[in-house]
């Protein structure tokens, strides 16, 4: 039965528009990037990580062709003050979702290699500290949103 399931979970996430890519117990839905001008030399990344396995996955690190490096961050109020904290890792725990979002975790993504606009794909990579890696893609999407979010460094 667990089988089947998966099978039509693969099925249907190559029929939909969504973009999910599955390997082993990770699967990763909805990856994007919010269009940033094309003098942004930062963009920020999201996606929603799905650990279908009863142990908990830990990503230590991304990467893309498209970009000169990535990094894992966390927005955060301390004292007062919105902070974006380096994280060396982050934890999807067994059978449950970790979402990149706005206000939260995300990805800070350094010096694209190339001018991105609406409709663009990412080509990006997931690795595991158990040695796996995934590739998956991510969508450029515009968003009335950008300049209420826009990241500094």
């Amino acid at each position: 039965m667990r089988l089947s399931i998966t099978w039509l979970l693969i099925v249907l996430a190559n029929v939909s528009s969504i973009n999910t890519y599955a390997a082993d117990s990770l699967m990763i839905h909805n990856a994007w990037v919010p269009e940033m001008p094309p003098v942004s030399r930062v963009h920020a990344g999201f996606a929603s990580f799905h650990n279908a396995s009863n142990e908990d996955l830990e990503i230590i690190a991304f990467s893309s062709p498209d970009y000169a490096r990535i990094e894992m961050h966390l927005s955060k109020e301390v004292d007062g003050m919105a902070r974006m904290i380096p994280q060396k890792s982050l934890i999807v725990q067994a059978n449950k979702m970790l979402t990149l979002q706005h206000g939260s975790y995300h990805l800070m993504m350094f010096k694209p290699v190339r001018k991105l606009k609406s409709g663009d794909n990412i080509s990006l990579s997931v690795q595991l500290s158990n040695g796996k890696q995934q590739s998956f893609s991510a969508t450029v999407k515009s968003t009335m949103q950008n300049e209420s979010h826009h990241h500094h460094h």
